[in-house]
């Protein structure tokens, strides 16, 4: 055999090698990729499947479906909010505290955790640290409805009235088809002793939903300080018809009891 022959196929098995050892390298790479993509595939399911049960209230399975998030990856911060969610909707305010905490040390501009660690501050009773933190999101977010609405809630629980008033009518004034905050406006109104001021943004929360029945309890309550009876009456019988809340329309039925005729 002619050494230019036996040259060739020298060459030839150390082109073979070559591509042998290239193939394994790429073998190696599309099995690393496969294994981040199926992992990452299951991450995806867990994650849609837990919002799906948080929706329906299944807040205990939901919570399984994050906690195999975190196990995967214990710095995911998305799993961590959805967490203190349903801690949060399990009456687990401590928890969930803690989970919003642990997802805002992950990824401080997520604002919907900051806004829901307030949430759960005020369910702790913590007023003060409830304040601190929407007067922390008003200081980058000053047209924020819901931190204003948020803030009045504080200041309203927390015994400041006045306070709470000048919050909820921001909100108003920001949003004003929000029914919840024309109410609670209202009551604030009524707690400061500014009837005038509570009946009318009553009426207003009446306006947007005319079978709002805490509105009209309210009303009747406010036609009574008022020394309006007659029309108290009427109030709290429209309250009453528009309860879904057994208590309250029992308490309706009470009050227009003891009014009589």
């Amino acid at each position: 055999m002619s050494r230019a022959l036996i040259g060739l196929r020298a060459m030839s098995r150390a082109r073979i090698a070559a591509c042998l050892f290239t193939a394994l390298l790429l073998l190696g790479g599309t099995t690393a990729w496969a294994g981040n993509f199926f992992r990452q595939l299951r991450i995806d399911s867990l994650m849609s499947a837990g919002v799906d049960m948080y929706h329906r209230g299944s807040y205990v399975d939901s919570l399984g479906k994050f906690d195999a998030v975190i196990a995967m990856v214990p710095d995911n911060a998305q799993a961590h909010y959805d967490r203190a969610l349903d801690l949060y909707g399990l009456g687990k305010f401590a928890d969930a505290a803690r989970e919003f905490q642990i997802c805002l040390r992950q990824q401080p501009d997520l604002v919907a955790a900051l806004f829901n660690l307030g949430v759960t501050e005020i369910a702790l009773n913590d007023l003060g640290e409830a304040k601190k933190i929407f007067t922390r999101i008003l200081s980058d977010h000053n047209t924020s409805m819901r931190a204003h609405f948020d803030l009045g809630l504080v200041d309203y629980f927390a015994g400041r009235p006045d306070e709470a008033a000048k919050n909820f009518a921001l909100a108003t004034l920001l949003h004003p088809q929000y029914v919840q905050a024309h109410y609670d406006l209202a009551l604030a109104e009524y707690r400061t002793g500014n009837l005038v001021a509570a009946d009318k943004e009553a009426g207003e929360a009446l306006k947007l939903s005319a079978q709002y029945a805490k509105a009209y309890f309210l009303r009747g309550a406010i036609r009574l300080r008022q020394g309006d009876n007659n029309e108290a009456k009427q109030q709290f019988k429209r309250a009453a018809v528009w309860a879904s809340d057994p208590v309250l329309k029992s308490l309706c039925n009470q009050i227009i009891a003891q009014i009589g005729a």
